[in-house]
């Protein structure tokens, strides 16, 4: 029956920290919003990118496909 006192105190003081961790992310994820490159331009999914790659259409007389960020943080937009 001892043992499980400081088991369980460990366990609520994981549980505090991780919900501190989220909590100071939080802030930060609504702050880094991607904007789009230029005004109009609309974000589009990634397999219509893929599909304009695919078939060469990235960048046509009606508009231009745009991809933004980082590693596992891009985004995709079509710009008129």
């Amino acid at each position: 029956m001892k043992r499980a006192k400081p088991v369980a105190l460990i366990e609520r003081g994981a549980c505090i920290a991780v919900l501190g961790l989220m909590l100071m992310a939080l802030p930060s994820a609504s702050a880094n919003a991607q904007q789009p490159p230029r005004k109009g331009c609309v974000e589009v999914d990634k397999s219509e990118y893929k599909i304009a790659n695919r078939n060469k259409l990235h960048r046509t007389r009606f508009g231009v496909y745009v991809r933004t960020g980082r590693l596992f943080r891009r985004h995709y937009w079509y710009c008129p």
